[in-house]
């Protein structure tokens, strides 16, 4: 009941796809049926059922006040749960201002790029036409020899 009244009261704190999956209709049945003889059968009364993800847990076990506290929690979840290789740690800055690249599919986060005051998101045919421009001769490594024989 307390996951339910916590879930209600913070409705905005909580996203579909990201915190938890509300299983309905057709879906509920098929859900049903194959949980019909397992431990944690669905109720056959149960018109709808929550699904929450792990990240969905997380805030449940830890329901923070203000806003503020609300926007430090996010920034953990969001530095925790992105990490791909565990013997490799992200450092998180403490600080409010720092930019960071997000990595999407599905609309859910699946990976983060801290980036510094002095990096620049650019792609890499936008990256090899301003150096072209400046001046630079870009050319991969194994055209090198080709391209050199040419000037």
């Amino acid at each position: 009941m307390r996951i339910r009244q916590n879930h209600h009261e913070n409705k905005v704190r909580f996203v579909e796809g990201k915190h938890f999956f509300k299983v309905v209709g057709n879906d509920l049945k098929e859900l049903r049926v194959a949980l019909n003889y397992s431990q944690n059968p669905v109720s056959p009364k149960a018109r709808s059922l929550i699904l929450w993800t792990e990240r969905g847990a997380a805030r449940h076990a830890k329901m923070l006040e203000t806003d503020q506290a609300w926007d430090v929690f996010e920034k953990l979840e969001d530095c925790y749960f992105s990490q791909k290789d565990p013997s490799t740690p992200v450092s998180c800055q403490k600080s409010y201002d720092t930019r960071v690249l997000c990595y999407q599919r599905g609309g859910v986060t699946v990976s983060t790029i801290q980036l510094r005051d002095d990096d620049i998101v650019i792609s890499l045919e936008s990256w090899l036409e301003l150096a072209r421009a400046n001046g630079w001769f870009v050319v991969r490594r194994d055209k090198l020899v080709e391209r050199l024989m040419q000037l």
